[in-house]
């Protein structure tokens, strides 16, 4: 692989995506990430993207209603396993250029080989 495949995606904690205490519902992060974690493999499948084999998901800050976060997924390995998938969830603090983490997560996608594939089709 000789160029990293990066993704950003904005997200807003709204009153519809958080708690009665105005806390970021984990549920509703984890559906987000899961779906920006499939845009870097989008290219190498021919047909839908295949659910990810594995994964991993951590919550490490809460965020808040009005909290702009930026959902960052990026390939950080291609084998003939499959392709991870790394996920960074920020938030910008009031700082200038300090990020504060929200959320990590990592996603396997099976690889999938179209010579495999043709050749059980042309059977």
């Amino acid at each position: 692989m000789s160029t990293p495949i990066h993704t950003n995606a904005p997200f807003k904690v709204t009153k519809e995506t958080s708690n009665a205490n105005g806390f970021l519902l984990p549920s509703t992060l984890y559906n987000e990430v899961k779906h920006i974690a499939s845009i870097p493999v989008k290219g190498f499948y021919a047909q839908d993207i295949p659910n990810f084999t594995d994964y991993k998901f951590k919550m490490h800050k809460n965020a808040f209603i009005n909290d702009k976060l930026t959902i960052q997924a990026q390939l950080v390995k291609q084998n003939t396993n499959g392709y991870l998938v790394n996920i960074i969830v920020t938030k910008q603090k009031n700082t200038l250029n300090h990020q504060e983490m929200i959320c990590s997560a990592f996603f396997l996608f099976p690889a999938e080989s179209l010579e495999i594939e043709e050749s059980k089709t042309a059977c």
